[in-house]
C-alpha cells in the first residue's frame, strides 16, 4: 500500500525539526489540533499573532504557504 503524501503543514513542520507537540505549545493549541490540521480533519483558525508566529517558526512568508493551506477539506459524496 502506498504512503499518503505529507501534508504541506507537516512538511514545513518537519523541515524545522518540530514535533506536533512543540508546534502546538508555541501556538497555544493542543497537539490534537495540529494533528487534525495535518490530516485535513480541521481548518487552522489562527489569530493574527498566532499566524505571524506560525510563519516565523516555519521560516516562511504567507506567500510561500501552499494555496490550499487552511482551506476546508473537500469531501466527495457517493450517490
Amino acid at each position: 500500500m502506498a504512503k499518503k503524501p505529507l501534508s504541506p503543514l507537516k512538511k514545513l513542520r518537519t523541515l524545522q525539526n518540530l514535533t506536533q507537540k512543540e508546534l502546538a505549545d508555541i501556538l497555544a493549541v493542543t497537539q490534537d489540533t495540529v494533528a487534525n490540521w495535518e490530516r485535513d480533519r480541521a481548518v487552522p483558525r489562527l489569530t493574527v499573532p498566532q499566524f505571524k508566529t506560525l510563519l516565523a517558526v516555519l521560516k516562511v512568508t504567507a506567500d510561500e504557504l501552499p494555496d490550499d493551506f487552511g482551506s476546508p477539506p473537500v469531501h466527495s459524496k457517493d450517490n
